[in-house]
């Protein structure tokens, strides 16, 4: 369940987790008392909450749900970043803290931490390798540079294309096209880009329809 009053990132966080074959979004809500209703309906195992709410605070209704013994999980969206909200979101248990404007490859990733946690947890026991894991106190383990389906060379050919290019703003189509590539193949490079900080996802709403996925470059 998403828990967010701006449509904008509700949107985008919607779109982002329904690409996940593993996870489904069953209820948006834009307030507390909505989302109270909707999870007495549904019963969701996470939920996204947003700090800033129009009838209150996400960290409050984080403590009212785990006061009332639900039965779920809570990943914080918000830009806040006051150590104050920050150990009262950790106090609580939160699965992921994540500030906007967030990276829709850290959502992937707080989406996979999430699974492997709740697969830890099937287990009827775990040894000290797995709880340190599960309580994120084993080193994270170092990131290739070129993950696997990343060629070293396209994206080399990529991050020139940008620069001789003078590139701002594009969508996968126009990178594919230029690259001679499928807007699919564009697309996973472009994300990769994303995660590495060197391009920005930005969504464009003037069509008239669905909001169209382009990338900007970082200054």
């Amino acid at each position: 369940m998403i828990l967010e009053d701006d449509v904008r990132a509700s949107y985008m966080l919607e779109s982002t987790i329904q690409q996940d074959g593993d996870f489904s979004v069953v209820a948006v809500s834009e307030s507390v008392a909505d989302a109270l209703h909707q999870y007495s309906i549904y019963q969701p195992m996470l939920i996204f909450v947003d700090i800033t709410l129009p009838d209150g605070h996400g960290i409050d209704f984080i403590h009212r749900m785990r006061k009332q013994g639900a039965k779920c999980d809570f990943i914080v969206t918000t830009a806040e970043r006051e150590t104050t909200t920050i150990a009262r979101a950790v106090q609580l248990g939160v699965s992921d803290y994540l500030v906007k404007p967030i990276r829709i490859s850290r959502i992937h990733q707080s989406l996979s931490d999430y699974k492997i946690y709740r697969k830890q947890l099937s287990n009827d026991t775990l040894d000290q390798i797995k709880i340190d894991t599960l309580l994120r106190k084993t080193p994270p383990k170092e990131v290739r540079r070129t993950p696997k389906g990343i060629d070293a060379t396209t994206l080399s050919n990529l991050k020139q294309l940008l620069s001789d290019e003078d590139l701002q703003e594009f969508s996968a189509e126009d990178i594919g096209e230029r690259m001679n590539v499928s807007r699919i193949t564009a697309r996973r490079y472009l994300e990769f880009l994303e995660s590495e900080g060197v391009v920005n996802l930005v969504l464009n709403y003037n069509t008239g329809g669905r909001p169209r996925r382009l990338y900007r470059r970082v200054s």
